[in-house]
């Protein structure tokens, strides 16, 4: 009863600092700045400079990991979504999905062969280390200026100075652990080889080149055995491996344990959803190869999500399209742009695993119907890749 009400009391604490960095903003451009409209305008503008300070938030946390050589594999503010690429990014314009963070974040991994708890730590603290140092520049700055700027500068700083210190409150809420509690957690030395941690390492193994069937095992059945959604993602690896073995039964097969995981361990949250809708969309193309089938691959597997998350997935399932139809041309013009994304991907096992999905795709122009295996892909790979 005592933690339960010493939290109640952070999570407080946070609120009424983030109300209060708002409503003081508002009050000091009100005061100062008079373009009508008062107090609505006001308020509209204490909350542009909140998403300002939010984007310097995140903009931390960006550049903690670049310095620690974190890979960043995704970033969020509000409804603004970013997605860095070896060469450029993509962004979109998409809802907060249920269970994700109301303000922003940033998803980044470790490289596998370094400590992840000083990189975390470094990560978690930057984004509010930050605003506070914007904060403490506004207020040089506004001691400085003079006029309607200056009023401008003070509830910026004031605005950063908020964001900064709520984020350091130590609080955890479905979805959402803040940097303080994050920070703690990391600071209090966690076994980085324990169970616990099963999923950052595989995450930093896959985002460095390792191919499904290369993980290590044991982490993958630590993955296995927690709670949901880390079971999806273990069944992702496995349907992976699968699938770069050119194993479609089965891959096929681990639809059923699939529907029993799910009837077991319901889905709620939206971003749970998006890896399943993933999953089935994998286990349609699997059965697709399997059966010489290309029917179930039809437009309803493809959405914005599955765009957005598996850019490759269209363009390879379009491919197989083709093969099945026997039109080489289109294979090829496909599978060049399936392997293209792939390779332009953060993650750089996606690359090799996408060639070797084309060598299998290629190979149905010259197999038999009948063949229940395809011949090895590596040569056949080379050459839809090698124009790239």
């Amino acid at each position: 009863m005592l933690f339960r009400g010493i939290y109640r009391l952070l999570v407080l604490l946070q609120l009424v600092i983030g109300i209060a960095g708002f409503l003081l903003s508002a009050l000091i451009l009100g005061e100062r700045i008079n373009v009508g409209l008062q107090p609505f305008s006001a308020m509209f503008m204490a909350f542009i400079l909140g998403v300002v300070s939010l984007c310097v938030h995140e903009g931390g946390h960006y550049l903690g990991a670049k310095w620690t050589g974190m890979t960043v594999l995704s970033m969020r503010v509000l409804a603004w979504e970013i997605q860095p690429l070896q060469r450029g990014w993509k962004a979109r314009w998409s809802r907060r999905a249920k269970g994700q963070p109301l303000a922003g974040y940033v998803i980044a991994v470790h490289p596998p062969r370094q400590p992840l708890r000083r990189a975390m730590l470094v990560f978690t603290l930057m984004g509010p280390l930050l605003n506070l140092l914007v904060a403490g520049l506004c207020l040089a700055l506004f001691a400085l200026l003079g006029g309607e700027f200056a009023a401008l500068v003070l509830a910026l700083g004031v605005s950063n100075l908020a964001t900064g210190l709520a984020n350091l409150v130590p609080t955890v809420a479905p979805g959402r652990v803040s940097d303080g509690a994050g920070f703690l957690a990391w600071l209090c030395k966690p076994d980085e080889r324990g169970q616990a941690l099963a999923n950052p390492r595989l995450m930093a193994l896959g985002v460095a080149g390792t191919q499904a069937e290369d993980l290590p095992s044991a982490d993958l059945e630590a993955l296995s055995a927690q709670s949901m959604p880390a079971p999806l993602s273990a069944l992702g690896y496995r349907l992976c491996t699968r699938q770069n073995k050119a194993d479609w039964a089965g891959a096929v097969a681990l639809g059923d344990e699939l529907e029993a995981m799910l009837a077991t361990h319901p889905l709620v949250l939206k971003p749970y959803m998006v890896l399943l809708s993933i999953l089935r969309a994998e286990l349609a193309f699997s059965r697709a190869m399997l059966e010489r089938d290309a029917r179930e691959l039809s437009d309803y597997l493809f959405n914005e999500e599955i765009d957005w998350y598996a850019p490759s997935f269209r363009p390879r399932c379009l491919a197989l399209r083709a093969a099945v139809a026997g039109d080489a041309s289109q294979v090829t013009l496909c599978m060049e742009q399936a392997v293209h994304l792939a390779r332009n991907s953060q993650d750089r096992s996606l690359g090799p695993r996408e060639e070797r999905l084309a060598g299998y795709i290629q190979a149905l122009l010259t197999a038999p119907a009948s063949s229940a295996a395809l011949p090895d892909p590596v040569s056949r790979a080379a050459a839809v890749t090698g124009s790239n």
